[in-house]
């Protein structure tokens, strides 16, 4: 199990570096745009550094409970992305295939923690 909680901590720095190191491929992936200095700076920071740090103190740690953590966070992307697809008419494709790579993420990083009872 060991190998997919990495696996989806791993991930999850990719998208960071994606969005550190590519805000425009970060901006069409996400339809968001980064067109001004500080819509970059969003990218780089919250997308990107927030992410690759979010990634790698589990990786570094080893530390079930820093993979349960990240294994929520992105579940909780995916609940707050079902929300919206209903409250804000975001029945779209993407939004589904989101939701579905937030929830297979949350998966990788949570499946076989010793922290379940």
């Amino acid at each position: 199990m060991d190998l997919l909680n990495n696996l989806g901590a791993i991930i999850t720095m990719l998208m960071g570096c994606l969005g550190l190191f590519l805000p425009q491929k970060a901006s069409q992936l996400t339809g968001l745009t980064a067109v001004t200095p500080a819509g970059r700076a969003e990218f780089r920071g919250t997308l990107g550094v927030t992410f690759f740090l979010l990634g790698l103190v589990p990786v570094v740690t080893q530390n079930d409970i820093a993979f349960l953590t990240v294994g929520l966070c992105w579940l909780g992307a995916a609940i707050g992305r079902v929300i919206s697809i209903y409250l804000d008419q975001g029945n779209e494709a993407k939004n589904w295939i989101a939701v579905g790579f937030e929830c297979a993420i949350a998966a990788l990083l949570l499946v076989g923690l010793s922290v379940w009872p």
